[in-house]
């Protein structure tokens, strides 16, 4: 994600928002709060048509006969709620939200819906770019955050994006400890978990010692 976002507030004038826009080069403002907060977003094309980007807004806002007639602030102009994800989520989690809402943006927030950054579709497309081998490797390192044998229980093979989790364990808690830990490698298309596990030390209910690791 982008960390530097630029912002508007409900107060935010129709021309300071086109400016900022054109200053910027940005298609979008999140409109927040006094405390960072987002509650809705601009876009070029809810002041001036779909058909234009940011670096035409100034110009055209000269030929006010051409600008939609429109509120007068953020507040009035801006969607309301704003399409937001938490910072916790998956880039591929990001990019099925951009897909499936037919946005080309995503604020991304903490847990009290705090601004802290901001993905678009081309962050997205950078980084599913990474190579097979670059991901592998990436990949490795999460598994070594659980296990950081020489030899982990579990392995992994990297194929179009595509990681296979693959090896047999003791405990399932294990399984499900390291395929957190690789789902959250930026660049991955798809994940499958090819492990087993000896023991359900999670869903089971019986009282009674643990295995020993």
């Amino acid at each position: 994600m982008t960390r530097d976002v630029r912002v508007a507030s409900p107060e935010t004038t129709l021309r300071e928002l086109v400016r900022a826009m054109g200053d910027h080069h940005v298609h979008a403002l999140p409109v927040v709060d006094d405390m960072r907060r987002v509650l809705g977003i601009v876009a070029v094309s809810d002041l001036l048509g779909d058909e234009l980007t940011a670096e035409h807004v100034r110009t055209r806002l000269e030929h006010r006969g051409r600008v939609r007639s429109v509120g007068l602030t953020a507040g009035e102009i801006m969607t309301s709620p704003a399409v937001t994800i938490d910072q916790e989520r998956t880039v591929s989690q990001a990019a099925r939200v951009l897909h499936q809402r037919h946005i080309g943006r995503l604020p991304v927030v903490e847990p009290n819906g705090r601004l802290i950054g901001i993905v678009t579709r081309s962050d997205l497309i950078t980084v599913f770019l990474h190579s097979d081998e670059e991901l592998l490797a990436a990949v490795k390192e999460a598994i070594a955050v659980v296990d950081s044998s020489a030899s982990p229980a579990i392995s992994a093979t990297v194929r179009s994006g595509v990681v296979v989790l693959q090896g047999s364990v003791l405990l399932l808690s294990k399984v499900l400890a390291v395929s957190d830990f690789v789902r959250r490698v930026p660049g991955i298309v798809r994940m499958d978990v090819e492990v087993t596990a000896a023991y359900d030390d999670v869903h089971s209910t019986m009282a009674g010692p643990r295995p020993d690791l």
